[in-house]
């Protein structure tokens, strides 16, 4: 043997405890996620929205999207899948802002058609009033 493999220490149980040291680590990093609360409230508070703006009449089909998705992530989240849980949430949440942004949309153009038929009828009253009778 030469002199530098007798000068390097025996290394065999401490390489065994930091392997042992490091799996352990990573095993608590690969845990389970924390709930996504933040990604549920923020789908609560979008379907809420949407409810109070009146989505159910103008745009049901995404605002019932928007509910299963959120009551998927509920499920997902009482089986521990809470990455799934999240995206569940976040797609959710989306679909309650489509649902709102739909409903904005109809309004102003029933708006916009209220106030064309009121301009019609302001023409033709303005043409009457300008005939002699």
């Amino acid at each position: 043997m030469n002199q530098t493999t007798r000068a390097m220490p025996r290394r065999g149980p401490f390489a065994a405890a930091g392997l042992a040291g490091a799996l352990m680590l990573l095993g608590a990093c690969a845990s389970t996620p924390p709930a996504p609360d933040s990604a549920l409230d923020a789908a609560r508070t979008a379907i809420s929205n949407a409810e109070r703006a009146d989505a159910s009449h103008y745009a049901g089909a995404e605002l019932g999207e928007a509910r299963q998705k959120l009551a998927l992530a509920d499920d997902a989240v009482r089986a521990d899948s809470m990455v799934l849980a999240e995206q569940l949430a976040q797609n959710s949440r989306v679909q309650a802002e489509l649902a709102s942004a739909r409903t904005a949309t109809a309004k102003a153009a029933e708006v916009n058609k209220e106030m064309e038929l009121g301009a019609d009828a302001l023409t033709e009253e303005m043409q009457r009033a300008g005939e002699p009778q």
